[in-house]
């Protein structure tokens, strides 16, 4: 893992949705449905970020039935892991983080095919 390999985790979070997506799945693993709704942006959007942040190792995906699931990875990229530890501890007092974060928990608790239609 040389200077590419940081750079890309670099770039990926330095971005504020990305950030925002982390942060949601800090919690746990999550239908991208759920975090479309949550974030109140486009799929292709949304889709967009998720590809940026899994091609730097931040996330990977789950295919279950018919959704897909998106959590952390902390195992695959030595730079990724570190983000994802130092960004645990970061932005816990943000507003928008803080919003993020009671729209996760209510899409947890309605589940996916019922956060489609909307949080």
């Amino acid at each position: 893992m040389g200077l590419r390999g940081y750079e890309s985790v670099l770039k990926a979070a330095a971005d504020p949705t990305r950030v925002r997506i982390l942060k949601i799945l800090e919690g746990g693993e999550m239908c991208v449905c759920q975090v479309i709704a949550i974030l109140s942006l486009g799929q292709s959007t949304v889709s967009k970020h998720l590809f940026l942040l899994r091609a730097a190792g931040l996330i990977k995906d789950r295919r279950d039935r018919k959704w897909f699931t998106t959590l952390w990875t902390v195992d695959r990229l030595p730079y990724a892991g570190r983000m994802l530890r130092n960004l645990r501890g970061w932005l816990s007092d943000d507003p928008v983080i803080a919003k993020d974060r009671e729209r996760a928990v209510l899409a947890r608790t309605i589940g996916p095919s019922r956060s489609a239609s909307g949080i």
